[in-house]
């Protein structure tokens, strides 16, 4: 048993397919499968059920059972091969979605590193549903999402929001408290931001009424909305990276989305070793959410009072 065998499974497990596997390992398919059939012949037993003509895989109940030990074998790995800076070095793994990582959050990622330099970062982007199989599996210790976890060993902790405001071009002629029926949509540059916000987009503009273009991250919006009329909804950590761009500004929306609610992830059972990198960590955040004019700190009301602008 190597550990590269141990870390492609945990690659496929997270990914929940070979092809998106290798691409993270940086290895071929064929490699990634040739690892995993000396794993399951060392270990005797199928840890995958393959499927024909699917994409993706699933842990057999043999590969369930697999996942702690292999996630704890990585674990004594990694620690092994650092053994003599672990005394003066740990390490923190932040897995985020993508308008965190590039825009809410990078002043913070910059203070911590300046602050506590023998605390080592690894910052990554993911979609939500991956985070929160990293956290389950300790592959990150810190997660950043904007949906609450279903997994029972994750604990999730709303603590932040964000308001959603319209942004376009200046020369558009739209205003603060605009009503989302003088919104044309299609001239709208649409970015999903999660389920709340798109049960209050089918509310005011029909699914049957396409916008201009869709994007799926917060830095491309701007490169749409550079012509009068075209118009886009985001949150005030986006809309503030994007506005330096001397053509843009935004706006309120009578009847705005529901504020965004960003869920902080962690493992019930941390690494005994993490612990004191995440506890620092956690406590950099609750100060750089308290200074920070653009985000507001949860409070428990917020979630039946979603649709104040304040």
């Amino acid at each position: 048993m190597t550990y590269e065998q141990i870390e492609t499974f945990i690659a496929i497990m997270t990914y929940g397919n070979i092809t998106s596997a290798s691409n993270f390992l940086h290895v071929s398919q064929s490699t990634v499968s040739a690892r995993i059939q000396l794993l399951e012949n060392e270990l005797g037993t199928p840890l995958f059920m393959r499927h024909k003509g699917h994409r993706t895989v699933e842990l057999t109940t043999y590969g369930q059972a697999f996942v702690p030990m292999a996630s704890q074998w990585a674990s004594v790995f990694k620690d092994s091969r650092n053994l003599r800076t672990l005394a003066n070095i740990s390490t923190l793994s932040v897995a985020s979605v993508d308008a965190v990582n590039n825009y809410t959050f990078v002043p913070l990622f910059n203070k911590h590193i300046e602050s506590f330099p023998n605390i080592r970062l690894t910052i990554r982007t993911h979609h939500s549903d991956e985070i929160h199989g990293l956290i389950s599996n300790r592959t990150a210790d810190i997660g950043f999402v904007f949906s609450r976890s279903p997994y029972p060993d994750i604990i999730s902790k709303p603590v932040y929001r964000e308001l959603m405001y319209l942004i376009c071009h200046k020369d558009s002629g739209y205003y603060d408290g605009m009503p989302c029926s003088e919104l044309q949509p299609e001239n709208e540059i649409y970015l999903h931001w999660g389920l709340d916000f798109q049960q209050w987009h089918n509310r005011f503009f029909p699914p049957e009424r396409y916008p201009l273009v869709s994007v799926n991250t917060g830095s491309m919006l701007q490169h749409y909305l550079d012509v009068p009329g075209r118009w886009a909804v985001a949150p005030m950590s986006v809309v503030r990276a994007v506005s330096h761009r001397s053509s843009l500004t935004y706006y309120t929306l009578s009847e705005p989305p529901s504020p965004r609610i960003c869920y902080m992830l962690t493992n019930r059972y941390p690494a005994r070793r993490q612990k004191s990198a995440i506890e620092t960590f956690i406590s950099e955040l609750e100060d750089f959410i308290e200074l920070n004019d653009d985000i507001c700190a949860f409070q428990e009301w917020m979630l039946n009072g979603k649709n104040l602008v304040s």
